[in-house]
């Protein structure tokens, strides 16, 4: 089962990758997008691992549908940041107000998922050995994810688009 998880995770990011490429009209954008993935994976494997858990069914199921509410973050966040651009809004001042304008919406998703899922690791009834994996790779991923969504994935945009408007002033002053 975690190899049929594993191939249907890689199409679904591959399909990801084209409906984001065709939504921010670059194939560039998706990518960081889609750089989230591994950190969020890697985040839920690592805290799954400290707490004496392994990688099964149920904490795969829960890493998978974590990371797709973190993409919808991101990508939130990222056409926020694009359509102030186009708006004629500098880099970081759009960089910033998509942080002010998605940070509520971005919390409040994250917040819900990890309070929805505390309870279930407390739990000492009749399958709880199953949920347990569950919840601690959803609320790693989502914490860890939500940190991403947040800083890092502002940052990386700022970092391939920061020489954007420089070269610009360099091709129209020759």
């Amino acid at each position: 089962m975690i190899n049929e998880l594993v191939v249907i995770l890689f199409i679904s990011i591959l399909l990801m990758y084209f409906i984001l490429a065709a939504q921010f009209e670059s194939f560039l954008q998706p990518f960081i997008v889609i750089l989230e993935i591994p950190i969020d994976v890697a985040a839920a494997l690592l805290i799954l691992w400290i707490c004496g858990h392994t990688l099964n069914l149920m904490s795969a199921i829960g890493i998978v549908v974590t990371c797709g509410i973190i993409i919808n973050d991101s990508i939130l966040k990222l056409d926020a940041i694009n359509e102030l651009r186009k708006g004629g809004t500098p880099l970081i001042e759009a960089i910033h107000e998509a942080g002010r304008r998605r940070l509520r919406p971005i919390l409040m998703t994250s917040l819900t998922t990890i309070f929805a899922m505390v309870p279930l690791l407390f739990t000492s009834d009749l399958g709880s050995e199953l949920q347990k994996p569950l919840a601690i790779a959803m609320i790693a991923a989502m914490i860890i994810g939500t940190l991403v969504s947040l800083f890092i994935i502002p940052l990386i945009y700022w970092f391939i688009y920061r020489k954007e408007k420089t070269e610009k002033r360099i091709i129209t002053s020759d």
